[in-house]
């Protein structure tokens, strides 16, 4: 399984489309970016999926702030890519 996921890392032809696919779920409005409201919905749905009630809005806004690297006030497709890509290392680093 290991292996698997790196290489799925690894090769942005097959990754990129799955990472856009996730985005777009998260983009309901369909603009192109994820706003801050879209993330939150998102991180409470996954905190939930995750038995940890509905998350901390401060490490929330935190790991949006992370997301943002360039400062723009949302989150690209691009900024959305890397962090899912330090997610799947991380799951990678406690198999």
């Amino acid at each position: 399984m290991k292996k698997q996921i790196l290489a799925l890392i690894n090769d942005d032809k097959s990754f990129n489309p799955i990472a856009e696919d996730a985005f777009n779920a998260v983009d309901t409005d369909k603009s192109g970016e994820i706003d801050k409201d879209e993330f939150k919905q998102c991180a409470m749905e996954v905190a939930k999926g995750f038995g940890l009630g509905d998350g901390d809005q401060s490490s929330i806004d935190e790991v949006y702030a992370k997301l943002d690297a360039d400062g723009s006030g949302a989150i690209d497709v691009d900024e959305f890519k890397k962090y899912v890509k330090q997610i799947l290392l991380k799951i990678l680093e406690d198999m």
